[in-house]
């Protein structure tokens, strides 16, 4: 299959986890891709791991200015930019109530805010030269349910949400399409905890389709709205999660319905 041949995504995020699968799978078929972090080390890796049509750079996206410069490295790069991923997110899990304005901040000016600078970004180059392409931002479904006591992560990532929604509706007419990707409990390098076999097991119990997520199933749902198969889709969200945020009933006491 070759869905993305000739190509090229812009992914920040990218250099672990389901950034660093979709970079992986877009190559796969055929694609380029520009993997952004700011951990230069596992970016570097991975460029090197997937060979000539991959290449990395530091990139802070709260930063409208590196966001900008983003933008422009890919052009340069590869001649095009077809596709951006947003998957950039830090975390600072605190109860509310002991959440300081600096770690608020800080998550919020990079899932939120950084999701914003780059779409805006990359969407401006589009306008520009009346080219049509793909975003897929990453949320949660912790941004359809309250997280709890994982500070601002909940709050950023049902605004990206809804900033998915207003962009793709503002973009529509440029044939600029504009998703969401919510993934359920998926284990990456952020989700450690899963290391724990009892933890994972636990997990999985509570899901419908018994097993936690894994980064190709999500890698799959990024590629998936990024493709012409998904050409006449925008301003919605893809939650890929085995059922987990539908399952209320499931666990409530009494009767069941197997």
């Amino acid at each position: 299959m070759s869905r993305f041949t000739d190509r090229v995504c812009l992914i920040t995020g990218g250099a672990s986890g389901i950034g660093a699968e979709t970079a992986r799978r877009i190559v796969k078929e055929g694609g380029r891709v520009v993997i952004s972090d700011i951990d230069d080390t596992l970016g570097e890796a991975l460029a090197a791991e997937i060979g000539d049509h991959a290449c990395y750079t530091h990139g802070d996206v709260s930063d409208p200015a590196a966001c900008a410069a983003m933008i422009a490295l890919t052009i340069e790069e590869f001649g095009r930019l077809d596709g951006l991923v947003n998957s950039a997110i830090r975390m600072g899990p605190t109860a509310l109530v002991d959440l300081s304005h600096d770690d608020w901040r800080k998550v919020v000016d990079v899932g939120l805010t950084g999701t914003f600078l780059m779409t805006q970004a990359a969407g401006r180059w589009w306008i520009e030269h009346d080219k049509a392409a793909a975003v897929v931002n990453l949320s949660s479904t912790g941004g359809l349910q309250p997280y709890n006591l994982a500070g601002a992560y909940s709050t950023t990532k049902a605004g990206v949400i809804m900033l998915s929604k207003q962009f793709g509706l503002e973009w529509a007419r440029h044939n600029i399409r504009v998703n969401t990707v919510c993934p359920g409990h998926t284990e990456t390098p952020l989700t450690a905890y899963m290391r724990d076999p009892a933890v994972k097991q636990a997990r999985a119990d509570v899901t419908p389709l018994g097993r936690v997520g894994q980064t190709d199933d999500i890698a799959e749902g990024i590629l998936y709205l990024l493709s012409d198969a998904a050409s006449y889709v925008t301003s919605s969200e893809l939650v890929i999660d085995g059922g987990m945020s539908t399952s209320l009933f499931n666990h409530m006491p009494g009767r069941k319905w197997d």
